[in-house]
């Protein structure tokens, strides 16, 4: 078996048991912009990596399955994005900063809602 058949069904099975641990998790609320707000800059960068990071980990799934769900595609399409323009991680973080100090109506939105909006005009 190749090494790369072993990665992707390790990620696979990693993913499974991280979807099965939130089926088993009591539903957690999403952080609003005006909570995100409030943390230190090293935490705020941490939450958008992290909600970036299980863009990345729901394509992943929906790759290893050859699933095409369009629920999970638009998140593929913003992933891709950034890596083919090399958007760095700096890049990200201000401007998701810069939107939510420039859309204080928005504040009371969840943030992966807000980072997705954010990221938009690097994807256009």
């Amino acid at each position: 078996m190749s090494h790369r058949v072993r990665v992707c069904r390790w990620v696979f099975g990693v993913a499974l048991l991280s979807i099965a641990s939130l089926a088993l998790a009591s539903p957690a609320e999403a952080m609003t912009g005006a909570e995100w707000q409030r943390l230190t800059p090293a935490a705020r960068a941490a939450y958008v990596d992290g909600v970036i990071d299980a863009w990345v980990g729901l394509v992943l799934v929906q790759e290893s399955l050859g699933n095409k769900d369009a629920g999970i595609t638009v998140f593929a399409e913003v992933v891709t994005c950034l890596r083919d323009r090399l958007v760095g991680h700096d890049k990200i973080v201000t401007a998701v900063e810069k939107y939510v100090e420039d859309q204080p109506g928005l504040r009371s939105k969840d943030m992966p809602d807000i980072v997705f909006v954010a990221l938009g005009p690097f994807c256009r």
